[in-house]
């Protein structure tokens, strides 16, 4: 017994050093392995700027009571792959007092380029401007688009310099923007526009598209330096725009903004109804530059049927 002794010591001691059992992910000299914490996955700039649509629509379905409508559906754009990119289309209204005659909401992505935007028309028993707010990762840039759609002639210039009205006709439509001016583009959402030009390289329209396209003073066509950064200041400024828009549309009767029944609302829906094949026009050739013949589908799903007649109700 006593010649093994010397192994007998030497064995209990090594049992009690005995190497702790290693921690999930951790390399045998006691290091942690690179893999042993999870970690948060980055959102890209093309998640980041299609980020704020279903957040904001939720608002605007809750706030505007929208029922959805199947027309991407009928023309499979519900759910659609176009040139890699996978998006979806969603449409609503809200007829009678609610006063929305078409809302639509695409998204679109393929990972690295994405297209977002939330379109609103509004029925003809108020003037509250027309809506577009759009945010996009294309050309190697963010893109920022959006505008409020005057109901009504104003003649805006781009300059934002007018002469003295000098006929009946200007006289009325100097009326008009300051009658917009104090009850929509007010000097607060003016220095809303003007902070975000400064974020990028802003493309104006001439006085003769404003007027075509009834762009109202607060139209934006921005391009941003492509970045995370960019990303997050174009989905606020949508987010933003949606939810002032939203505003406007639940106190339009408390702001004396719902319009009489007759003439009124019968002019205002002819001008509306030229204005939305007009601006049709335009919106496919934006797409259809983009994604070539693809587009004439994807701007048909988004515009909406251009003959469908508004369903008002008395206000």
């Amino acid at each position: 017994v006593l010649d093994h002794l010397p192994m007998m010591l030497l064995a209990l001691s090594c049992a009690g050093f005995r190497t702790p059992p290693r921690l999930a992910g951790e390399h045998p000299n006691g290091r942690r392995c690179a893999f042993s914490r999870a970690r948060p996955m980055r959102m890209s700039a093309a998640d980041v700027v299609t980020s704020w649509k279903d957040s904001t629509l939720a608002k605007l379905v809750d706030g505007l009571n929208l029922q959805a409508k199947d027309y991407p559906a009928s023309s499979g754009y519900d759910s659609f792959s176009l040139n890699g990119m996978s998006g979806t289309i969603q449409s609503f209204e809200a007829p009678g007092k609610a006063n929305v005659a078409w809302c639509s909401a695409l998204s679109m992505s393929d990972g690295s380029n994405a297209r977002c935007s939330i379109t609103a028309w509004c029925g003809p028993l108020s003037d509250v401007p027309h809506l577009i707010a759009s945010a996009a990762v294309a050309n190697g840039a963010v893109e920022l688009f959006i505008d409020f759609r005057p109901r009504a002639d104003c003649a805006y210039d781009p300059s934002g310099v007018y002469e003295e009205p000098a006929s009946r006709e200007a006289f009325a439509m100097s009326g008009n923007r300051k009658d917009f001016a104090s009850a929509f583009f007010t000097e607060e959402m003016v220095a809303w526009r003007e902070a975000l030009v400064g974020l990028g390289t802003h493309t104006p329209l001439s006085a003769q598209d404003m007027a075509a396209q009834s762009a109202s003073p607060l139209y934006l066509d921005l391009q941003l330096p492509l970045s995370d950064a960019s990303a997050a200041s174009a989905a606020k400024a949508c987010e933003e725009a949606c939810l002032t828009w939203l505003g406007w549309m639940q106190t339009s009767t408390e702001k004396k903004r719902d319009l009489p029944a007759g003439a009124k609302q019968t002019q205002v829906y002819a001008r509306d109804t030229k204005l939305k094949a007009t601006l049709y026009g335009v919106m496919l050739g934006k797409f259809t530059a983009a994604y070539g013949e693809a587009g004439t589908g994807l701007t048909a799903a988004d515009a909406g049927p251009l003959d469908e007649a508004y369903v008002g109700g008395a206000s």
